[in-house]
């Protein structure tokens, strides 16, 4: 169980050690969508959906002037080069995530 708290509560900490402001924003997709229309990286914490069987990291890299969702899934070029729709982004979030997530804005 300590395991996976730390996991969950592993962008924050990493950002932090890397001399970034990490900030937890929860579920909120009003925070998400402003972030990252400033420009800013989002890590999100997925859970089973279009990006995983299970758990997995992805990093929101942007928003598209239609509010579709730009990604940067490691496990996958093919999600990485796709535009997704803001809600299949959000619900798809893991919930209980530790340290404010399941999105963290980096800056």
């Amino acid at each position: 169980i300590h395991q996976k708290i730390r996991l969950r509560a592993f962008p924050a900490a990493a950002g932090k050690r890397c001399g970034l402001t990490v900030t937890g924003i929860g579920n909120n997709s009003t925070k998400l969508v402003e972030a990252l229309q400033d420009g800013k990286l989002v890590i999100a914490l997925m859970s089973k959906g279009h990006f995983t069987n299970g758990g997995h990291f992805i990093v929101l890299r942007g928003i598209t002037e239609d509010g579709k969702i730009l990604v940067a899934d490691p496990a996958s070029v093919k999600r990485s080069n796709q535009e997704w729709e803001l809600g299949i982004v959000v619900n798809e979030a893991r919930r209980g995530a530790a340290a404010g997530g399941p999105f963290w804005v980096f800056s």
